[in-house]
């Protein structure tokens, strides 16, 4: 979604942090704890959120690294409550009103696990369902917790500047493109989308 798109969409929002800037780290906190704790996620999305607040960094207004290290602890703080429920409640779980409905959900989730083994609490930081049911999971089938917490707060430290930067991204790929050859640009964006399609490929595996 655009830049424009995202500020016309979340005017409000956006405005109250321009007039009060200090907001935007503990705002930030707030939706990367809501986006990586299970279940929760599930129920209210913030990425689009996120993406929005993002934008002020693209326009000088507040910090991207800031906000960063708000987003890192929140993502972090997010997945560790997920997996200490998972611990407490054990294979529990499952008879959880949610993830009782949705039993394709633990079973989809146990097949990751399988296949990435300890790779998973990475991977599933940027999948929306991933990010629902893997740290939970990780607790009640027993994961260690020097594992899980070196994937959580690694992928926490990728996800958080990954969810908040693609405006700034976007701001600097065009004043590049801008100024390139039109030989550069048309490299830059196979480049892109060849980029786009692996990583698309690599998830649906």
């Amino acid at each position: 979604m655009p830049e424009a798109s995202l500020e016309r969409l979340f005017a409000p929002l956006l405005d109250l942090v321009r007039a009060h800037g200090d907001w935007a780290g503990p705002l930030v906190f707030l939706l990367s704890l809501i986006e990586s704790t299970a279940i929760i996620s599930a129920f209210l999305p913030s990425t689009l959120l996120l993406l929005a607040v993002g934008s002020l960094a693209a326009a000088g207004i507040v910090s991207l690294v800031e906000l960063s290290l708000w987003g890192t602890a929140g993502a972090g703080l997010g997945y560790w409550l997920s997996f200490e429920i998972g611990v407490r409640y054990g294979h529990r779980i499952e008879s959880i009103g949610f993830l009782a409905r949705r039993p394709d959900w633990l079973r989809k989730a146990h097949r990751f696990f399988e296949k990435w083994g300890g790779w998973a609490i990475i991977i599933s930081r940027f999948i929306p369902l991933g990010r629902a049911v893997v740290p939970l999971l990780a607790g009640a089938m027993g994961a260690r917790r020097l594992g899980f917490h070196l994937g959580n707060w690694v992928s926490a430290a990728i996800w958080a500047p990954v969810m908040l930067a693609p405006a700034s991204i976007g701001v600097a790929l065009a004043d590049a493109m801008g100024s390139a050859s039109p030989q550069v640009r048309s490299l830059l964006l196979i480049a892109l989308a060849v980029g786009v399609i692996l990583i698309v490929r690599s998830f649906r595996r």
